[in-house]
């Protein structure tokens, strides 16, 4: 388990992942931002060397301050040490070519669970109940022609409150969904 480093001065944008090329580490190409400013180029081949980083033409102080602030930064902990079994943690100081793969690395998880997401409240009626992410197995959401009713009908036979993904607003219906997926809870 990791610390999730907590900044907004660096972004990426214009992320592209080639999946079938990474092997040791995400197989990237991207734009780093700092302050909203596209200042480099990122590159990873995938196959667990270092991230290189060009600056965009005119940009290199921009990612020379941009290497500051990043080393000025707390460093990774990862709980487990090495083999994530360790009793140690182990801890890695930050660099900016160390902050931008684990910004790809975030943005390209959100992605897929995105996609997941968008799987799942497209074809399932999708509810919390008794703190736990469930849905209705046989029951395709497009098939029901009167939601309103329906989701009626499906609170009316429970005995606890239930909330349905669908009704929320998109965001809001991605962070729970995320939370209760993303939950160790096999249940």
């Amino acid at each position: 388990m990791e610390t999730i480093i907590k900044q907004d001065r660096i972004t990426l944008k214009s992320l592209k992942v080639a999946q079938f090329a990474s092997e040791e580490t995400l197989c990237f190409t991207a734009t780093v931002l700092f302050d909203g400013i596209a200042i480099a180029q990122a590159r990873n081949d995938g196959r667990g060397g270092s991230t290189f980083l060009h600056a965009l033409e005119g940009k290199a102080a921009q990612l020379s301050d941009a290497e500051q602030f990043a080393k000025g930064l707390p460093p990774a902990r990862f709980e487990g040490g090495i083999t994530g079994q360790d009793d140690a943690p182990l801890i890695i100081d930050m660099t900016l070519d160390f902050l931008v793969d684990q910004l790809a690395a975030t943005l390209h998880t959100d992605r897929k669970l995105r996609t997941a997401f968008n799987r799942d409240i497209g074809n399932k009626v999708l509810f919390i109940k008794s703190d736990k992410l469930l849905f209705l197995k046989g029951v395709r959401l497009k098939a029901i022609a009167d939601r309103s009713a329906y989701f009626t009908a499906l609170r009316a036979r429970q005995c606890q409150p239930i909330v349905i993904l669908t009704e929320l607003p998109p965001d809001e219906a991605f962070a729970l969904w995320k939370r209760y997926a993303l939950s160790n809870d096999p249940s």
